[in-house]
């Protein structure tokens, strides 16, 4: 408890950065109430927000926000297939994706049938994403017990890649981050958690640029402890979180940072989840704007599609719309 609190201190206390915070960027439209919790983003098109379960993670939600209708449908796969704790769901267009690092492979289908009948052997990793019905980017684990990035094509051609992340204390914890594709171009983006710092990439995983979020957390505020008896590392205090969720459309890297500017008060920061936006083509800092708690409860997740964006709060699923 005690560690808790003081990761959550210095997240609140003065970081020497000032936010822009021009009005009238977002405006909030409708919610509707998912019902149960442990909902997350598996894809979002012009017509539905995909979302996949947790604790049940054959369910898929197909959800209307403006209309407040929700459609329930189950992920078919071949018979036999057993789904494991890490296994979750992504869509990207036409297909379906079901990704399980654990056992080392990517399951993939139509979206319209909602059927897995394509199987992809992987090197074991933590996360993915798919680039193409044919090709994918992980995040894995590599004999230095160090994250890197892997490109990997159905026709077996793989590529890892050493040098993008760059390691600050273990290589595993202090490179810990997510991954994200941006929308109709060849970039992605790789945001660390602990510090200041995201990396832009060509989706063959060459370096375009590297960037800085706005706060000076330039160095990862973790301990590492290590577990004797299984010859493993773990966190042995809760890190302080600088960036806490991320997504893109074609024109902006949205960051929900989790520490307070010089110009918030504490309200403004307990109460609502700032997201710092940043362009996609240089990585400089636009403005900022704040997602409020709702009901009560603290955001969870968000993506945007287009000028919409969506914000989980708990078994709410919310929609705003974007006015840049």
């Amino acid at each position: 408890m005690l560690l808790a609190y003081l990761s959550a201190v210095m997240a609140s206390t003065s970081n020497h950065f000032i936010r822009q915070l021009p009005s009238h960027k977002i405006i909030g439209k409708n919610f509707i109430d998912l019902k149960k919790r442990g909902y997350y983003f598996s894809g979002i098109d012009s017509v539905f927000v995909y979302m996949a379960n947790l604790s049940k993670n054959d369910e898929l939600l197909m959800v209307k926000v403006m209309a407040k209708e929700v459609q329930t449908s189950n992920l078919k796969g071949p018979e036999g297939l057993v789904l494991y704790s890490d296994s979750y769901i992504s869509f990207d267009q036409n297909n379906i994706f079901l990704f399980e690092g654990i056992k080392s492979e990517v399951w993939s289908g139509a979206k319209a049938t909602l059927k897995l009948s394509k199987l992809v052997k992987t090197p074991n990793f933590a996360k993915g994403i798919p680039l193409s019905s044919t090709t994918f980017l992980f995040r894995c684990i590599d004999n230095y017990r160090q994250n890197v990035l892997v490109k990997l094509q159905t026709s077996g051609k793989i590529k890892t890649v050493t040098g993008l992340l760059k390691k600050q204390i273990d290589g595993l914890f202090c490179t810990d981050g997510q991954l994200i594709k941006v929308p109709n171009s060849n970039k992605v983006f790789y945001t660390y958690y602990y510090r200041n710092q995201f990396v832009c990439a060509d989706t063959n995983l060459n370096l375009i640029y590297r960037g800085k979020t706005i706060d000076t957390n330039s160095y990862a505020k973790i301990k590492i402890a290590k577990i004797s008896s299984k010859n493993q590392l773990t966190l042995a205090a809760p890190p302080v979180y600088v960036n806490k969720h991320s997504c893109a459309n074609d024109k902006y890297l949205f960051i929900h940072s989790g520490l307070k500017s010089d110009n918030e008060t504490d309200r403004m920061h307990n109460d609502a989840a700032a997201i710092d936006v940043y362009n996609v083509s240089d990585g400089k800092y636009r403005w900022s704007f704040y997602l409020p708690d709702f009901d009560g409860k603290k955001l969870t997740d968000f993506r945007v599609y287009g000028q919409s964006l969506y914000a989980i709060y708990d078994h709410y699923l919310y929609k705003y719309q974007l006015n840049f």
